[in-house]
């Protein structure tokens, strides 16, 4: 229903109402219209408005899916219906006397074809990604910027925002984060912004402020018949999309890690970097990742400030917001370091795999690291006397070293004394970081029987056998409460993904829950 309060003559088949917008379904098409609304950040409120924010709707979401928006059309009542007229590429300088409004015609996206479904469903795949930053890439590079789009780069003209929205976030503590979090947070987001201008200078240097979408969200992506559609770009404020394009390509890797996804998320991070050339510094991703999971918290969060909102609404509002600040407290707190530690044979190589995958981090294990150190390659046997203390502390100083400024990385070793585990919690703490360890066990059969199946297989990369099992518990030192650590505990006799869950909240907290966010 317009708010004309008249009805349509068309086969609707499904109403969509925001709180700006009306979209309307049919079969075959989407008919969207502005409605006659105006807030701090938009203003729809008069014909004329409409009509110029429709254009801007068509020729700026052409960019990104030229096939999808088909034209724009005229609205006006004809017997107490509402008519959309012919489909054309332009309107008319001035309206006719009953034309009433105006709409973007665009060709019908299948339900089904949407990120978020196709990801729930596990038909997203790699291809996707590549194509859907192919498309990206060459519409950021297919106008040049000019220096009042460079201009919005430049550490003085994002001061404001930065600044401003991490000192707002703080009305929300203790409601939505911790004083602690927040203060990481600000540190990051001021501290470091301020520290760290020429940062944001080079990359206005580097040509990477692009007039861009302005709202990258997994909801806004689809695959129809494998091609990439973007859509709903923002129109009615150019300085929205006037961004870094690592700003708005991280904005999607946000949105998609709220949903649980981090592995496409850093699979859409890695496919951006190799398409557009950006070799980008990662303290620059970790800022933009936690600036934008505050921003998605804040407003999400102006819901608990309004009287009119019904407290059903204010107590999503209020999880969802709790959500994002622990996502951006996540980013906040790179790197993170996961030691997955316990005797030869216990499976953690299994799990250590498993987290890399989920979350899309290099996985660094101490037999290919012995054996590159050794100069020999992965598979082949080295002799027993080369498993020396110094061996393996050698060994070690090369798991510690490989944290670096990655976003996290897996380390896959025994960890057998407290004094390995300390050289791991010093590594992390050099690079701002922090370290969850994961202590895997299963018993001594289970053990010896995945051994001597190992055994079997010439591929394989550790050099322990069944019989070394006893002296391998003899050594082997369990961490106990004197050493201070985050440890999870897990037998492997369980699913993998049990061991993920517990490790995903020693990470994000009992606030992060991406089942909210997906409504």
């Amino acid at each position: 229903m317009h708010h004309t309060g008249l009805p349509f003559d068309l086969p609707v088949e499904r109403e969509i109402q925001t709180h700006a917008n009306l979209v309307l379904l049919t079969r075959e098409r989407a008919y969207k219209l502005k409605k006659p609304v105006k807030f701090p950040f938009l203003d729809y409120s008069t014909l004329a408005l409409r009509r110029e924010m429709i254009l801007n709707e068509l020729h700026l979401n052409r960019r990104f899916a030229p096939d999808t928006y088909l034209g724009v059309a005229e609205v006006s009542a004809r017997n107490s219906k509402l008519h959309v007229g012919e489909l054309r590429d332009d309107l008319p300088p001035s309206a006719a006397p009953d034309v009433i409004d105006y709409c973007v015609v665009m060709q019908r996206i299948p339900d089904h074809a949407w990120l978020p479904i196709l990801m729930r469903e596990g038909r997203l795949g790699e291809n996707d990604i590549i194509s859907l930053m192919q498309r990206l890439v060459t519409t950021y590079q297919s106008e040049p910027a000019n220096d009042e789009v460079k201009a919005n780069g430049l550490p003085e003209n994002l001061r404001h925002n930065t600044v401003a929205n991490i000192a707002e976030c703080e009305s929300y503590v203790p409601e939505c984060l911790s004083r602690e979090s927040w203060q990481r947070l600000d540190a990051l987001l001021r501290g470091w912004f301020e520290a760290n201008h020429e940062v944001f200078q080079t990359r206005v240097q580097q040509d990477r402020i692009r007039d861009a979408h302005g709202d990258l969200k997994p909801g806004n992506i689809a695959f129809v018949e494998g091609t990439p559609v973007i859509t709903d770009c923002i129109e009615f404020n150019p300085l929205f999309r006037r961004i870094d394009t690592l700003c708005e390509v991280a904005f999607l890797a946000t949105g998609l890690e709220s949903l649980g996804a981090f592995d496409i998320s850093a699979h859409v991070l890695d496919a951006y970097r190799e398409i557009a050339g950006d070799d980008y510094p990662e303290n620059l991703r970790r800022y933009y990742q936690a600036h934008l999971a505050c921003v998605m918290a804040k407003v999400t969060a102006l819901q608990l400030n309004e009287p009119e909102v019904p407290q059903a609404q204010k107590d999503r509002a209020r999880a969802l917001a709790a959500h994002y600040f622990a996502l951006g407290d996540f980013h906040a707190r790179e790197p993170h370091v996961v030691v997955v530690m316990g005797i030869m044979g216990c499976g953690k190589s299994t799990v250590a795999n498993a987290i890399g995958r989920h979350f899309g981090w290099r996985v660094v294990n101490s037999d290919v690291e012995r054996k590159r150190i050794a100069g020999v390659a992965p598979d082949a046997r080295l002799p027993a006397s080369a498993y020396t203390d110094e061996s393996a502390i050698a060994v070690y100083d090369a798991l510690n070293a490989a944290v670096g400024d990655a976003p996290g990385v897996v380390l896959d070793a025994q960890f057998p004394t407290p004094e390995f585990r300390a050289g791991a919690v010093e590594g992390a703490k050099a690079m701002g970081g922090h370290v969850v360890f994961v202590h895997c066990d299963a018993p001594d059969e289970i053990v010896r029987e995945r051994m001597n199946k190992r055994e079997l297989d010439p591929s394989r990369v550790s050099d322990a056998t069944a019989d070394l099992l006893k002296s391998a518990r003899e050594r082997f030192q369990p961490p106990t409460a004197s050493e201070e650590l985050n440890v999870i505990q897990f037998d492997t006799r369980e699913d993998v993904a049990k061991a993920i869950e517990d490790l995903k909240a020693a990470l994000l907290g009992p606030a992060y829950d991406p089942q909210i966010a997906q409504f």
